[in-house]
């Protein structure tokens, strides 16, 4: 008789258990939160300086509804559209429900995001919801946004490359700039004919400082010299794209001939090891490549060798020596566009076709 008690009390304890955990899983359904709405105030966004300080966009939404009160957690993501938010930008907004940004800051998330300068794109942005890391986290609705962003430019202290390639007019030359503001300058600049002759200027004029030729060594395309306020010429050996610098505390200069190349493992065939050839365009001041490119990263580098290479660090699509990879998120056709044709403000641009 007792065995049977044992039995009966085993079976209602067990199914007890069971009810239990049917409770538990039950009421941990329960919790799938109701999203709330998410709205902002500019839709359609063309970005420039002249609204860089001004307040331009406010992303406001309602409060996710769990059927009680909740600590929940919100996070506004912004991703480049068509990329399902693969990769977005992250605010981490803890208990509040509204997000504003300036015009500097939403466009520099937009560059880093993938939309070029200058031209209308995309961008997605959604709130993802949460109270516990063991609850599956809910989503606002979708909005997309039309944002057009502008090319940052900082003007460096300077130096113009008047010359006979354009006509010796210093008011619409080419220059280099010292971003340190110490004294050294470099800067790109093409040199495609002519006497090949230039001359380094402290302003946009000839009424001011100018540099000329005091001594110079020449290696194959490169040189390196001195110079001094009443020399003559300056000169390179050969017409072709040059990395130009100057110090005006040594009063020393080099020109160094430059044709710039892709390299990464997000090149089929490079491996780090060789170069995919650009093409450089004189109307775009720029240089292009289109070409299939693979999950990976990749490079800038001059000369197919690595003493002048750029990445870039940050992934805010301007441009560092020795700068850390490039990442492609995703295979394709790929057209990329490197441009060094404004000192100090070296940009990129990697465009999947």
């Amino acid at each position: 008789m007792k065995e049977s008690i044992h039995k009966i009390l085993l079976v209602v304890t067990f199914a007890g258990i069971l009810y239990a955990c049917k409770k538990d899983e039950i009421k941990t359904t329960a919790y799938t939160g109701k999203p709330g709405t998410l709205t902002v105030s500019q839709p359609n966004l063309v970005l420039t300086s002249a609204n860089a300080n001004d307040s331009v966009q406010t992303f406001s939404w309602t409060s996710t509804d769990y059927g009680f009160k909740a600590a929940t957690k919100y996070r506004l993501q912004i991703a480049k559209a068509g990329t399902n938010f693969a990769a977005p930008k992250e605010v981490d907004m803890g208990s509040n429900l509204q997000q504003k940004y300036t015009g500097a800051d939403f466009n520099q998330m937009a560059l880093i995001l993938g939309l070029p300068p200058g031209t209308p794109g995309q961008l997605e942005s959604r709130v993802r919801s949460s109270i516990s890391d063991s609850i599956p986290a809910v989503y606002s609705n979708k909005i997309t946004l039309a944002v057009t962003p502008y090319l940052v430019i900082i003007n460096y202290p300077s130096l113009w490359v008047p010359g006979d390639y354009q006509g010796w007019d210093p008011a619409i030359a080419p220059k280099i700039s010292s971003k340190a503001a110490n004294g050294i300058y470099e800067g790109y600049v093409n040199i495609p004919g002519g006497s090949l002759k230039f001359k380094f200027t402290s302003h946009p004029d000839w009424n001011h400082t100018n540099y000329g030729w005091a001594s110079s060594t020449t290696s194959g395309d490169n040189v390196t010299g001195t110079f001094n306020t009443t020399g003559g010429d300056l000169f390179v050996p050969s017409a072709g794209y040059y990395l130009l610098k100057a110090n005006t505390t040594s009063n020393t200069w080099s020109a160094t001939k430059t044709r710039w190349g892709l390299i990464g493992d997000g090149v089929p065939g490079t491996a780090w090891t060789s170069d995919r050839d650009m093409v450089y365009n004189a109307t775009t001041k720029t240089w292009s490549i289109t070409l299939d490119l693979v999950a990976g990263a990749v490079k800038f580098r001059a000369n197919d060798d690595w003493p002048i290479n750029f990445g870039d660090t940050g992934a805010d699509l301007s441009l560092e020596y020795d700068g850390s990879n490039i990442a492609i998120a995703a295979a394709g056709n790929y057209t990329v566009t490197l441009d060094l044709s404004i000192p100090g403000n070296y940009t990129y641009k990697v465009q999947k076709n």
